[in-house]
């Protein structure tokens, strides 16, 4: 069970893409949910470059800081948040905004306080409302004094969220801010080869180099390509090899 994965049930396992079903019933959200069910550090591609922020919150089970993650879409922002709430278990509460912004804070934060650690996702998607905006300064002071931990993602800096209070602006900007980097060629080559075992298609050295050269370095295009190649691949029975993977028309 994914005890943290909002609204505390666990999701429908899949492999990449989340498909939303939302509707207000009852005064509930019976969100269904499908998710990358293989965001956890055993498959994070680990780099130098974000050494320092994956020491800090990998040193135990509990990450011992808060953190602030911006950057682009698709470049890891949402695996590391599920990945920390993942070891911490039912601890833990991931928020993913993108999902919930449309209903009422407090339907969605109800309880949140009591988690040792909280993971907000896409918190810049709350610049439009203020009811949301103070429903979560009070949440991160609650937390805060109970002695929780908090991680937020957004795709931009503190900073630069001008819609956002003044007063939630300044709670996020006081937490350790990590710009994440984007993948550099062979990083994305090192994804292939680990999201490729993950799903049980290990792949060549030749494979890798073709795909390479021919995929954007967005760890979410690959990912998808991988998944997709998977699927293809069990259907057509097949290995994989560079004929099939110009055959199977996934790479434009």
């Amino acid at each position: 069970m994914r005890d943290w994965f909002w609204p505390g049930r666990a999701p429908e396992p899949c492999r990449l893409s989340r498909e939303r079903v939302m509707k207000k019933q009852s005064g509930q959200i019976p969100l269904s949910m499908r998710r990358e069910d293989l965001a956890t550090w055993d498959n994070w591609l680990s780099r130098p470059e974000t050494a320092t922020l994956e020491r800090l919150l990998t040193v135990g089970k509990m990450p011992d800081y808060s953190a602030y993650l911006w950057g682009g879409e698709g470049i890891g922002k949402s695996h590391i948040l599920q990945a920390c709430c993942d070891a911490q278990g039912q601890d833990a509460r991931y928020v993913p905004l993108q999902d919930l912004i449309l209903y009422a804070p407090e339907q969605v934060l109800a309880g949140a306080e009591t988690a040792r650690l909280i993971a907000i996702d896409d918190i810049d998607r709350v610049e439009a409302s203020a009811a949301w905006q103070e429903a979560l300064f009070g949440l991160f002071n609650a937390s805060q004094e109970a002695g929780g931990q908090l991680l937020v993602a957004a795709s931009k800096a503190p900073q630069q969220l001008l819609e956002a209070l003044p007063d939630l602006r300044s709670r996020l900007s006081s937490l350790p801010i990590f710009q994440m980097p984007h993948f550099t060629e062979d990083q994305v080559a090192g994804l292939l080869r680990l999201r490729g075992e993950t799903v049980g298609i290990p792949l060549t050295d030749e494979v890798v180099h073709y795909c390479t050269l021919r995929l954007p370095r967005d760890p979410k295009a690959v990912v998808q390509f991988i998944d997709q190649l998977d699927q293809f691949s069990l259907a057509q029975r097949r290995a994989i090899t560079i004929p099939f993977i110009r055959e199977s028309a996934l790479l434009r």
